[in-house]
């Protein structure tokens, strides 16, 4: 099979060095260097040709070599890697550069509380550094003679361009152009989506520029391109952006601001587009720079196959120690799963998702809200990946001729184009489930077939919900559940499946009942909380906000009855428990279905992390596979997989002893 696109195996290798370091390289040996990622099975790498200190690692007559360093450690590491045959980009950053900020003070940013370089004086705070403006033309020049230099030098496969991130600058410059596309400096608004036109606009005119020295250079910016995106904002959306790429890393730790809902929210929007994603993670425990700790093995492991499984590439971050020595344990703990990722990769390459349901983007372009991912969009990834139903994020300009259900997930805005292009696709037999304030506007719903009355918002602090068809939800017992939210108040004609029960008061100060809120009246006065309509079905509360909120699972109960009522045949039925996540993809007329096993724990402060893997036993999965299989076997090893096909479905039997497994379902 011909192998398309970037590598699976890649290594990203921080080097960011401060110059009171000293013996920089010292330890280094070229041939020790590629034989140690060699036997890690890496195939691709990102080497620094300068870090964020703004020192450079090789010799440059545009801005500063490490003074530690002696010799050409950029160069050798090229040759290294060129003589063995590993793919090798050169990484360079843009707007974090200490080297440049302390001589060209009048390039940093300033913010709307007037901070130069975005750091406050003595501020010793981790990933603190001070920030140039990228729109600076005097350092744009600069950044351009320093990536020629590196190409006429090194040829390298492509360029890893770090740090192009709009910070909310308000510099002369940034404040001219925003007074010039007709936006407010002074609206903290404007200035957001100033910071994603002017990501754009760097991206383009440095891949442009980088493809007139060479047409076949890869080009990645760091620049978030995974944002979560409507589309309904042209003139900052990061579906324009994207152009610019020639492939996604989704940088996604299982620390901080990532978490183990990151990655898969940002791979179920980008991997139905055509180009290659990569999942990038770290060998660290916690996150960039934590020098003197290791990922746990069962933890890498989860990451790098879970991002196989979601069609990714994947990237292993790590930092070289300033004596030039890769460690050699950290590449035998990557390497032991690099071996096994390099054992499915004919199974990797040229796959595509299978899924028929859509979940509508409900944030814009990132200006009001620019964190990737809100608690609605967590909240969707949650519910399904734990009932086991493929879906994909989608955009207002994406087609859903491929999809039998769209989510509207609790906010998502429609204007009137969107509603036809919504109207076309119940016409084609699709169903809606739609949550919250979705497609409300000015009193009704823009939904077509669910003609609805909006009253506003509940005036109380919480309601509860009281099923009137218990049959439809089989999993949610059968008592008054509270709604966290207590959302919208509708009319509307169809069926109710469940009614609101208000509470007796809110609670306030003057006031309450008990510890927390109110009880519920025992009265109902047949305000629907969940209504079917010709078109589908809709929650008058925001349920997906709710479960990433809470976790109460009665929120994911009463999403998996809609679903099973609107949603006959789903393309996968299962028994195995919430916490296995299942990825189904097709290669050819193949089925490839990647199953994972881990127990995910968040044991520590903004940290997820893996110790331990779980068996599962006499279960089954069904595939609506529309064929009897040829065979069913387990990946790499071939192994046959005892399988029953009737009506459409291929029902695999599963025993497994935890971890990572594939299943090829061969036509």
């Amino acid at each position: 099979m011909e192998k398309k696109g970037i590598p699976f195996r890649q290594i990203h290798l921080d080097f960011h060095t401060s110059p009171l370091i000293g013996d920089i390289g010292a330890e280094f040996d070229a041939e020790e260097f590629a034989d140690t990622l060699k036997k890690a099975h890496v195939n691709s790498i990102n080497l620094f040709t300068k870090c964020h200190h703004g020192m450079f690692y090789y010799p440059t007559a545009i801005g500063t070599m490490h003074p530690g360093l002696t010799f050409d450690l950029f160069g050798a590491q090229m040759q290294a890697c060129r003589e063995h045959e590993i793919r090798a980009l050169a990484y360079t950053c843009v707007s974090w550069n200490e080297d440049w900020a302390a001589r060209h003070p009048e390039w940093l940013m300033v913010n709307a509380e007037g901070i130069w370089g975005n750091k406050k004086p003595f501020d010793s705070s981790y990933y603190s550094w001070k920030c140039i403006c990228y729109n600076n033309k005097d350092y744009q020049e600069i950044l351009k003679a320093e990536m020629k230099e590196v190409y006429d030098r090194y040829h390298p496969d492509g360029f890893w361009i770090d740090i192009v991130q709009g910070r909310g600058c308000v510099c002369t410059t940034c404040s001219g152009d925003m007074k010039a596309l007709g936006l407010d400096p002074e609206n903290a608004t404007d200035v957001r989506r100033f910071d994603k036109i002017s990501e754009t606009r760097f991206c383009e005119e440095f891949y442009r520029y980088l493809k007139s020295l060479d047409e076949d250079l890869e080009i990645y910016f760091n620049s978030f391109p995974y944002e979560l995106d409507d589309g309904s904002d042209t003139l900052c959306s990061s579906i324009e952006k994207r152009k610019y790429f020639d492939f996604l890393d989704i940088e996604s730790l299982p620390s901080e601001q990532w978490g183990y809902t990151h990655f898969p929210v940002a791979a179920n929007y980008l991997n139905k587009y055509e180009k290659d994603i990569c999942m990038m993670n770290g060998k660290f425990h916690t996150a960039w720079g934590d020098f003197g700790s290791l990922r746990h093995e069962n933890a890498l492991e989860y990451e790098c196959f879970r991002a196989i499984a979601n069609g990714a590439r994947v990237c292993v971050g790590d930092q070289m120690h300033p004596c030039g020595k890769l460690d050699l344990t950290v590449y035998e703990r990557i390497g032991r799963v690099f071996e096994q990722i390099e054992g499915m990769e004919p199974w990797l390459y040229d796959t595509k998702k299978v899924r028929e349901t859509a979940v509508l983007i409900p944030t814009g372009a990132g200006a009001e809200d620019p964190s990737l991912g809100g608690m609605s969009e967590e909240g969707v990834y949650r519910v399904l990946s734990e009932l086991h139903i493929p879906f994909d994020f989608v955009n207002k300009e994406d087609s859903l001729a491929d999809y039998r259900l769209l989510i509207l997930p609790d906010h998502a805005e429609l204007d009137g184009q969107y509603a036809e292009t919504i109207e076309a696709f119940l016409k084609q037999g699709g169903k809606l489930l739609v949550s919250g304030t979705s497609g409300l506007k000015d009193g009704r719903s823009m939904i077509p077939g669910m003609p609805l009355k909006h009253l506003g918002r509940s005036e109380y602090d919480v309601r509860y919900l009281r099923m009137r068809d218990s049959g439809i939800f089989p999993k949610v017992p059968k008592t008054d559940h509270v709604l966290y939210e207590a959302g919208e108040q509708i009319m509307g004609e169809g069926t109710v499946l469940a009614e609101i029960i208000n509470p007796y008061f809110s609670r306030t100060y003057e006031h309450f009942c008990s510890h927390r809120q109110t009880p519920p009246k025992r009265e109902s006065q047949g305000e629907p909380a969940i209504l079917e309509t010709e078109a589908g079905i809709y929650m008058a509360f925001p349920v997906f906000h709710m479960y990433t909120d809470s976790g109460y699972t009665v929120y994911r109960d009463l999403v998996e009855g809609c679903i099973r009522r609107l949603l006959d045949r789903p393309l996968i039925e299962t028994d195995l428990p919430a916490i296995t996540e299942l990825n189904l993809r097709r290669q050819g007329q193949d089925f490839i279905l990647h199953m994972l096993n881990y127990v995910v724990t968040g044991k520590a402060k903004e940290l997820d992390t893996v110790e331990e893997k779980y068996m599962v036993k006499d279960k089954f999965v069904r595939i609506r596979t529309g064929y009897s299989p040829a065979g069913v076997v387990r990946l790499p090893s071939r192994e046959p997989v005892k399988f029953h096909y009737e009506n459409g479905y291929t029902d695999m039997e599963i025993d497994h002893s935890g971890g990572y497994e594939a299943f090829l379902i061969k036509q």
